[in-house]
């Protein structure tokens, strides 16, 4: 991905992917939980999950309520929803030149 700001942002597969997931349950928010990721890539890294859904939101594209994480559960992002901003980038990244 690149830069918040710049007008040709680039989404990872994965990126799209967890947009596209968020995108399905809008206007309803929904718990992510690295079982997003399990299923589209066979295994589960919370480290890479936890990577992706904050770089989502440092660029605005996904706002959360809050984020836990415990042993037993592992990481969690709370009432996680798409944004405008999101919407558009995946908009425009399903469109091929």
């Amino acid at each position: 991905m690149t830069f918040a700001y710049s007008s040709e942002a680039t989404l990872s597969e994965t990126e799209r992917y967890v947009l596209g997931s968020l995108n399905q349950s809008w206007p309803s928010p929904a718990t992510m939980t690295p079982a997003v990721l399990q299923t589209r890539h066979g295994e589960s890294d919370s480290a890479h999950f936890v990577n992706i859904v904050q770089t989502l939101s440092d660029n605005g594209m996904i706002l959360y309520e809050a984020f836990l994480t415990s042993k037993s559960s592992g990481p969690r992002f709370l009432d996680t929803m798409i944004t405008a901003r999101g919407k558009a980038a995946l908009q425009s990244s399903d469109i091929t030149p």
